[in-house]
């Protein structure tokens, strides 16, 4: 299965509000050239979003799904409950949910999921992650 991609939830947030200003749609090739980001990163934040369901690629164009098109309106609570279910099939978010009780994970169950889904450098992975799981209202509490 392949890794989520770390790139925290404003990189993804901001390319899908990007695309929704323009259409909702862009040929990928200049999606560089109109944004100023970084080009190691963008390829990272649009696999991100692929993964999530928020765009697709189409005719070598990067497309807004009907998901992502919602996402400019929807308030926080409803945000999060789409992205808690998208989630629900994404590793290492998928077993994540699966040890989380009352909402809460500890800094070591984390870090061993994290391991186990093949990410090797936690001091990185560590905050995108727990970024993605408090915008989806898990916490993270120490051990």
């Amino acid at each position: 299965m392949e890794q989520f991609p770390l790139v925290y939830v404003d990189q993804v947030i901001g390319l899908v509000k990007y695309l929704n200003s323009i259409g909702g749609r862009v040929d990928s090739s200049r999606l560089d050239e109109m944004l100023d980001v970084d080009l190691d990163i963008l390829p990272h934040v649009i696999k991100a979003a692929e993964m999530l369901g928020l765009i697709k690629q189409e005719n070598g164009d990067l497309v807004l799904t009907e998901v992502g098109k919602k996402m400019e309106d929807m308030e926080n609570k409803d945000l999060r409950i789409i992205l808690k279910k998208i989630n629900k099939n994404i590793e290492p978010f998928k077993d994540i949910i699966a040890e989380v009780k009352k909402n809460k994970i500890t800094l070591e169950q984390l870090n061993k999921i994290l391991e186990k889904n093949g990410y090797t450098n936690l001091d990185v992975a560590l905050p995108v992650i727990t970024q993605w799981l408090a915008l989806i209202g898990i916490s993270v509490v120490s051990d």
